[in-house]
């Protein structure tokens, strides 16, 4: 079965065979053919009733519920240890520490006294003169670190100290100012323009 615009559609295909090797009228005619192709198309509208159901469908939802701002824990604290205390896990791991610590004692006695037996200040002599050996060197190293920066910053500070000095740099951030302006006006210009050729 023909359809209705395979003429058409003949026509234009060889308007465009036409066209391939020939000069600028026959292009037109391609053109002109190719835009009755697409005129005589059937204009395609959604079925009745679409524009309401969509509107429907976009019925505004409920506002939703803030959530609650969670509470400091500050007074949230309080509330810990009786909660804990009133769980049925909270009391026996309380109780398996506490029976832990007593049954405990005497060994961490003991094991004290070994300890302090064992730490000889033979053995605590050369340790601790270590220890304050490696804190007086970073103390100084730090009192050298303190002593040029504190040099430095008097170095950036003299030449600001000079009232022509001072009159450069106001200038300098005059100039860049005015130009931090300008090129943000030059932006805000291009934005504006309009890129498209008018046909």
């Amino acid at each position: 079965m023909e359809r209705l615009n395979d003429d058409l559609l003949e026509r234009w295909l060889r308007a465009e065979e036409e066209a391939s090797g020939a000069a600028a009228d026959a292009d037109d005619a391609a053109d002109l053919a190719l835009t009755a192709l697409f005129a005589s198309l059937p204009l395609s509208s959604p079925a009745p009733g679409f524009e309401d159901r969509l509107v429907a469908s976009l019925a505004p939802l409920p506002p939703l519920l803030p959530a609650p701002a969670p509470r400091p824990f500050a007074e949230r604290a309080p509330a810990l240890l009786p909660a804990f205390l009133s769980s049925r896990w909270g009391r026996v791991s309380l109780g398996v520490g506490l029976a832990a610590a007593a049954l405990g004692l005497p060994f961490l006695g003991r094991a004290l006294w070994v300890l302090l037996a064992s730490l000889r200040p033979a053995l605590l002599a050369p340790a601790l003169a270590r220890v304050l050996n490696a804190v007086g060197g970073w103390m100084i190293s730090g009192l050298h670190l303190w002593r040029w920066f504190a040099a430095f910053s008097r170095s950036l500070l003299l030449p600001l100290e000079s009232p022509v000095v001072a009159a450069a740099l106001g200038g300098c951030l005059l100039v860049s100012a005015l130009a931090l302006r300008l090129l943000h006006d030059v932006i805000q210009h291009e934005r504006n323009y309009s890129y498209a050729d008018p046909v």
